[in-house]
């Protein structure tokens, strides 16, 4: 779902990529602002809900081999798999924006 309005760096190519795949559920605060990034930056992008009792959420413990942390990302633009919701978004502004500047300042996150 593409953003109301993109952040004024993102990359001009950055629809033409190849969907990055998230997974979370909707309920997650953290899950979350990695969404909202995710359509900042008008990035093509598949949601894998990890709700309770989905087969989703044992699905994402095997493919990782580690207790269940949402959310968690795959990048098949550059091959990169990471979780932890701040970590996340850092990387999409290094690499999904022209400027590489990522405005994440003293545990909040603001866009300008």
């Amino acid at each position: 779902m593409p953003a109301a309005k993109l952040q004024v760096d993102a990359r001009p190519d950055n629809g033409q990529m190849r969907p990055l795949t998230l997974y979370g559920f909707e309920g997650s605060v953290f899950a979350h602002p990695v969404r909202e990034k995710l359509c900042s930056l008008g990035l093509p992008h598949t949601l894998v809900n990890c709700a309770r009792g989905s087969a989703n959420r044992a699905a994402l413990v095997a493919r990782t081999g580690r207790q269940f942390q949402v959310p968690f990302l795959v990048d098949p633009n550059t091959g990169v798999e990471m979780s932890e919701s701040v970590d996340i978004r850092i990387y999409l502004d290094r690499v999904y924006t022209t400027s590489g500047y990522t405005p994440l300042r003293g545990g909040s996150y603001h866009y300008g």
